[in-house]
């Protein structure tokens, strides 16, 4: 069996929902039930693939990368012989959470679990461990980049922030892996080698929670007054990053690879306000990066403590320019009333 690592890139926020509200949250997104970081069902990236690619393929190239339609109007019962798709979806894990900065505007964060779950995966496709060092060790911070050190506001916390050339062979392995090739990339791709933080599995959790966006929506009528709402939807953030593993006949996985490295594909919904549109690059063990720098032992950094301290009496929610209303960072997040 062959592997491929398909990598997404958010061009618009992404709403895959997650099912039931949580807090103020109507809309979730979807989250692993250990650790809560965002992710993308293999069966909800399975159906948009097969979505975007189903002009591209004909009736018998999309039964045997997808397997069988489903019949309209069936309830999956009776014994209608199915075929069996041909490639294996895997979840698409976070690799990349974009966070506000006060400085360079944004920066990327990611954290030792993140790096040693797509190092195993290369793994898997190159068969074997010794090509691509991606791991850091736990408690570290660091950043590629040299202009950034001392205390750093990351979203809504505050880490000490410690410049480390010796990333610089992950920040440029990771531009590589993520931005599909060309100009319009340039400036995506020098902006991550210089701006890729590695926190804690901790801090990037707490930031993996108060750092997707949150946007109130209403359902207006005929009379254009408000029928439904206000409700909550979550959305991840553009510049999000994902990998997933595709497994499958050879075969298939390169017919994949040719329709979708470099080109678009919708993934979730809410698709006609112009959500979901994500980048994809599909890799092989011939086109990993393999200039990794070794893993850095970098000394633990302390603690995260609030951006701001925690007033005496309750402030008054943060507001939009032009008092539209709060904004999402004041909005309760889950487990609030």
């Amino acid at each position: 069996m062959a592997q491929r690592i398909l990598v997404l890139l958010a061009e618009t926020p992404v709403h895959a929902g997650g099912g039931e509200a949580t807090g103020i949250v109507d809309l979730p997104i979807q989250r692993e039930a250990a650790t809560r970081l965002p992710i993308i069902w293999g069966q909800s990236l399975k159906g948009a693939l097969r979505d975007t690619l189903r002009s591209q393929l004909d009736p018998g190239e999309d039964i045997r990368i997808f397997g069988s339609p489903v019949a309209a109007g069936s309830d999956g019962a009776g014994d209608r012989a199915t075929t069996r798709g041909g490639v294996a979806f895997g979840d698409a894990r976070l690799l990349l959470l974009p966070v506000p900065t006060l400085v360079r505007t944004f920066a990327w964060v990611t954290a030792p679990l993140l790096l040693s779950r797509l190092g195993r995966i290369a793994t898997v496709l190159s068969g074997t461990s010794t090509g691509w060092a991606l791991t850091t060790p736990p408690g570290s911070t660091a950043i590629a980049g040299e202009t950034w050190s001392g205390q750093q506001a990351l979203g809504s916390l505050v880490q000490t922030v410690r410049p480390d050339r010796a990333l610089a062979g992950i920040a440029a392995d990771l531009a590589e892996l993520v931005f599909p090739a060309g100009a319009a990339f340039d400036h995506a791709r020098a902006k991550l080698r210089e701006d890729v933080l590695v926190v804690d599995d901790g801090v990037l959790a707490e930031l993996s929670e108060t750092g997707t966006d949150i946007v109130a929506r209403v359902q207006l009528n005929a009379a254009k007054t408000v029928e439904n709402g206000p409700f909550y939807s979550e959305h991840l953030p553009c510049d999000t990053a994902l990998a997933a593993l595709l497994s499958g006949e050879d075969e298939l996985l390169a017919r994949l690879g040719e329709l979708l490295d470099g080109t678009t594909v919708r993934v979730g919904g809410d698709e006609t306000i112009g959500k979901g549109l994500m980048w994809c690059r599909v890799h092989d063990a011939a086109t990993l990066p393999r200039r990794s720098a070794a893993a850095a032992h970098l000394p633990a950094a302390p603690a995260p403590v609030p951006a701001t301290p925690a007033a005496a009496t309750t402030p008054e929610p943060a507001r939009r320019p032009g008092g539209a209303g709060p904004s999402p960072a004041s909005i309760p997040r889950r487990g609030t009333r």
